[in-house]
Parts: C-alpha cells; structure tokens; sequence
C-alpha cells in the first residue's frame, strides 16, 4: 500500500513538474500603490478591456471579472466627482498664474545672462546659480511638489542679502512678489480642496482601490494557475499581453521616482 501510494505520488510529482516547465510566463509586478489615481483608473481599465475580449464564461474568469468591473465603476463614480469640484478650476487658474509669474522671471533672468552690462549679467547669473539646485521642470512638477519648491526658492531669495540685490538689480522684485502671491494663494485653496475631499462619502477611494488591488491579485493568480494545468494558450496570452500593459506602467513610475529623487538631490546639494 505504502508502496503504491509513493508510486502515485511520484508520478503526481513529475506531472506537475512537467507542467511547470511548460511555461515560465507569469504576471509582472506592478506598482499599484505608487500609480495616482487616474493612472490606477486607467491601468484597471485597460486590464479589464484585455480580459474582455476573451470568453470569460469558458475560461471560468467571469465572476472574478464582474467583481472587478463593479468596483471599478464605483471608483470611477467617485473619483469623477471630484475632478468637477469647485475648487478644480480654481486651483487651476491660480497654478497657471504662478506658473506665468515663474516663467516670466526665469526668462527675464536668462536674458539678462546675455546683457553687455557686467553688473546685470552677474546678477543674472547669482540668480540662475541658485534656480539651479531646484531642477529645471519646477512647473512640471505636481501640485503639492511645485508649492513647497516655489516657497523654498522665495525664502531663500528673501533671506541671502546678495540674491536680494540681484533681484533689486534687475528689478525683479515686483515678479517675485506676484510669484509669492500666487503661490500662496495656491496653496490656500488647495487647502480648501482638502478639507471638501476629507468631506466625501464614506465609501473613500483609498479603500476601493486596496479592494480593487485585492481582487486583481486573485484574478491575476486565477488565471495563471489556468495557464499551468490548462491546455488552453488564451490564459497565457492574457498574460503576455498583460506583461504588456504592466511594463508601461511601471515604466511611468520608475520615470517618476527617479525624477523626483533627481530633485531632492539638486535641493540638497
């Protein structure tokens, strides 16, 4: 008896190593939590449209796939919400004024790093020598991101007597006034934003997409254990065109994170 049993065992053993060897594609890792939410809107999206252009029912994915379409529309009924708020076109006017205040004085000081006058050339270049260790993308930058670097960049233009003078110089001060303004008032009605977010339903956008993560997770690991013991090659494909998808995501954020350190680096210096 113990004989057959180890005989059935052994058998069951290298069936399913031969099955694994059949195929090594598995789902990429993607980083999820580190997408915003309109990138985690559309990564879900572009996930389930993948998944829907194959015959669920057959391939025994569909309740997992319903699951997942329910929460998706439900974050998407929250988030939309949100993009009509009040304070969108707001914040939206005040950070294209803050960004034409930045502009103007960056190209004003680029251009007087050609004057034919010494002193004016120095102090365009005093001023350019501090820009510089703030990065070169400040109005790219997000929201939160392009406010804290602003502030840092008006104290410190404030504070060090020498920039003071460049500024006086190039008779600046007036833009870096309206620069301060506008940031600040930026800043004031993002604020506002938050507390109306901290207001929204119960049901938080946080918590759908820790569900909705959840979810993925089962059904990615569903259909790659159908790719395993399954003849079918429409799991496999699911997953190679998933791959896919997931590289230029995670491309995004590896953009992102090396860019942001990038910043912190220069800041530091």
């Amino acid at each position: 008896m113990n004989n057959l049993f180890l005989c059935s065992w052994n058998i069951l053993y290298l069936h399913v190593k031969f099955v694994k060897c059949k195929t090594n594609l598995m789902f990429e890792p993607i980083y999820l939590s580190h997408l915003r939410n309109n990138e985690f809107i559309q990564f879900v999206k572009n996930f389930l449209s993948v998944l829907n252009e194959n015959e669920l029912e057959t391939l025994k994915l569909k309740p997992e796939y319903d699951e997942l379409q329910a929460l998706f529309a439900t974050m998407v009924a929250l988030y939309m919400p949100k993009q009509s708020s009040q304070f969108t076109k707001t914040l939206q006017e005040d950070d294209n004024r803050r960004d034409k205040a930045f502009v103007g004085i960056q190209s004003m000081i680029n251009a007087y790093a050609y004057h034919y006058d010494a002193g004016k050339k120095e102090a365009a270049d005093i001023l350019l020598n501090s820009l510089k260790k703030y990065g070169s993308q400040i109005t790219k930058q997000n929201y939160q991101g392009e406010t804290a670097t602003i502030t840092a960049i008006i104290q410190e233009w404030k504070r060090e007597i020498v920039l003071v003078d460049a500024l006086s110089k190039l008779l600046l001060t007036d833009w870096v006034n309206e620069l301060e303004t506008s940031n600040m008032q930026f800043d004031a009605h993002y604020l506002e934003r938050i507390k109306e977010d901290a207001a929204s339903p119960e049901i938080k956008i946080v918590d759908l997409r820790k569900k909705i993560t959840q979810v993925y997770r089962n059904l990615s690991s569903r259909i790659y254990a159908f790719s395993i013991i399954s003849e079918v090659p429409t799991y496999s494909d699911i997953i190679k065109r998933s791959n896919s998808l997931i590289e230029k995501y995670n491309f995004v954020v590896d953009a992102r994170t090396t860019r942001d350190a990038e910043q912190v680096s220069t800041t530091e210096e």
